[in-house]
């Protein structure tokens, strides 16, 4: 993980997800709302997670999110597909920083700064980063 890689640039990530653009997802002036936008970050978030082996119903641990810092930087219609680049920024014992970029070509829409904690699904306390996520994010 670099400390402050530029998550407006496709080769920043190395992780990808699709979404595909729908109807329901615009506002009255027909661009994409601001909401559905948040919800693409947080489908490109859980992909990565899935990736990683997370969010299996046996899994004693889940992750929520602390604090989200959202720039919006070009408008996005319909019809269109997006990617959606994910990668960790930072990793601490029991939260992760993830940096997600949504992309329309080579033109980033939007970037996003996610702190995410793990928490124990009984307790829903912080718990350590599972070993398999940590080196996820490592990778992304």
């Amino acid at each position: 993980m670099t400390d402050s890689p530029d998550l407006t640039r496709p080769d920043s990530y190395r992780f990808w997800h699709e979404e595909r653009v729908r109807f329901a997802d615009l506002d009255a002036l027909g661009h994409v709302n601001n909401n559905a936008l948040g919800v693409y970050f947080e489908q490109g978030r859980i992909a990565l997670l899935l990736a990683a082996g997370g969010f299996r119903a046996s899994d004693d641990w889940t992750v929520v999110m602390a604090r989200s810092v959202i720039e919006y930087r070009s408008e996005l219609l319909y019809p269109n597909d997006v990617r959606i680049g994910v990668r960790g920024l930072r990793m601490g014992t029991s939260s992760m920083t993830l940096g997600v970029g949504i992309f329309l070509g080579e033109r980033c829409v939007a970037t996003q700064e996610a702190v995410c904690v793990v928490v124990d699904k009984a307790s829903h306390r912080p718990t350590p980063l599972p070993e398999p996520l940590r080196a996820a994010l490592a990778e992304a």
